[in-house]
């Protein structure tokens, strides 16, 4: 089956059910699998003409970075209505840390140096898109990229070729993608939701004798009709390279080991702190942290402690202040870099110290996956369903003994602050 599927030729001409049962019966995937089964979690069951099942595939292919499937199948059925000419694009069953888009999204398009080029920005995204391409592009210098304005509004202008017109099946975001003049007549048309940006283009002899009507989303609403794909998370240790993707929007602190306090006698914490960094800013609903600067890694005064109860064999002056968020401030231990939290206990008007993290690497881990399951926890797709609490099991895999799938263990309790905006709340907090 596995042979079938690698050939786009011979994947279009068996029955979608078959692979489908072929699939769910454990049958090895490859390359033109894992296309077909993305295809189907974006698009849904509907029985379309092999020439758009083709376009589906396509897309699919062009998602998950199989460029030269995406060619094969170009190639394999040249009367596609429509085909990808880049996605940046999130796939069904993968959270990524870019794009990480929502419904505060702008997504505007510039000419600079004679090109054109995109601009997305969200809360955790500022990233700049080359138009012919959709490769992500360093920022040009401040004021030398210039918005380019729609003439008029596409959505009610008779004169221009919509994509929804014509009896496809596509996303409800197709319908209002932006129609751009492309080369020998051709229409562009730019997709821009919560999963992702992308360019499609369109064949107009081929267009010229496609029924037209309506384009139905009810099909992508539905899901996948068979076995929906899952991937796994990142694994390995953290990187620098790993948190500057993820934390791009708002950038990494590192402290340079001379400016590190020397109270911090704990090797890995050093490590961390000048080589992996902490992000600058993060926020998820109604919590937020930032880390101190270095002059600001200081230890903890028996006043400041509030009266709370040390951890065993720990004096206040062993814990570091590093950070600071709504429910306390965060401390390192400096000699074996457990991470705690001094928070108010409200029903008994005292304050605890809390275990929040056997160390910086898990705590980081924490933050940054939050980010990671932003737009599969509030934006998911219909096969999607509680991605966040996927995330705390898998964290608590990690450090079962900080108990983060009880709410009632104090580590657990503290947690539900910082994971609540993706296991609880929407993207507004609520």
């Amino acid at each position: 089956m596995v042979d079938d599927l690698d050939d786009p030729a011979r994947l279009l001409n068996i029955e979608r059910s078959v692979v489908r049962a072929a699939i769910g019966a454990g049958a090895e995937l490859g390359v033109g699998g894992e296309v077909f089964q993305q295809a189907e979690a974006l698009f849904g069951e509907q029985e379309v003409p092999r020439a758009e099942f083709a376009s589906w595939l396509h897309f699919a292919a062009t998602v998950l970075g199989h460029d030269g499937y995406a060619r094969r199948i170009e190639a394999t059925e040249p009367g596609m209505p429509w085909r990808a000419v880049w996605a940046w694009w999130r796939p069904v069953g993968q959270c990524v840390a870019h794009p990480n888009l929502g419904g505060y999204r702008s997504v505007k398009r510039h000419t600079y140096e004679g090109r054109g080029i995109i601009r997305v920005k969200d809360h955790w995204e500022d990233t700049w898109l080359d138009l012919e391409t959709g490769r992500p592009l360093p920022p040009p210098v401040e004021g030398s990229a210039v918005p380019v304005e729609c003439p008029r509004p596409w959505h009610t202008d008779k004169d221009v070729d919509h994509f929804h017109d014509r009896q496809l099946f596509a996303p409800e975001s197709w319908a209002e993608a932006e129609p751009l003049a492309g080369e020998d007549g051709r229409t562009r048309y730019l997709v821009n939701e919560v999963h992702g940006i992308a360019l499609l283009d369109t064949d107009p002899a081929v267009l010229r004798d496609w029924p037209r009507g309506r384009m139905d989303h009810t099909s992508a609403e539905g899901g996948s009709p068979g076995q929906s794909p899952v991937y796994e998370d990142p694994d390995g240790p953290l990187t620098a390279a790993w948190l500057d993707e993820t934390f791009a929007a708002v950038s990494v602190t590192r402290i340079p080991e001379s400016k590190l306090p020397s109270t911090l006698e704990h090797t890995a914490s050093r490590a961390h702190l000048r080589d992996i960094g902490l992000p600058t800013w993060w926020a998820c609903a109604w919590t937020t942290f930032a880390p101190h600067p270095a002059d600001q890694i200081t230890p903890l005064s028996d006043a400041d402690a509030h009266g709370a109860e040390m951890p065993d064999g720990t004096d206040a002056t062993d814990l570091l202040a590093f950070g600071t968020s709504e429910h306390g401030d965060l401390y390192l231990h400096r000699r074996d870099g457990t991470v705690h939290i001094l928070t108010p206990v409200l029903e008994d008007e005292k304050w605890a110290m809390v275990l929040l993290a056997p160390d910086l690497d898990f705590f980081t881990r924490c933050l940054e996956g939050v980010v990671r399951y932003m737009n599969a926890s509030w934006h998911p797709y219909p096969d999607e369903e509680g991605m966040g609490q996927v995330f705390v099991m898998q964290m608590d895999g990690f450090a079962p003994s900080l108990e983060l799938l009880d709410p009632d263990s104090p580590s657990g309790s503290v947690w539900g602050y910082f994971l609540a905006g993706i296991t609880e709340l929407d993207e507004d907090g609520f």
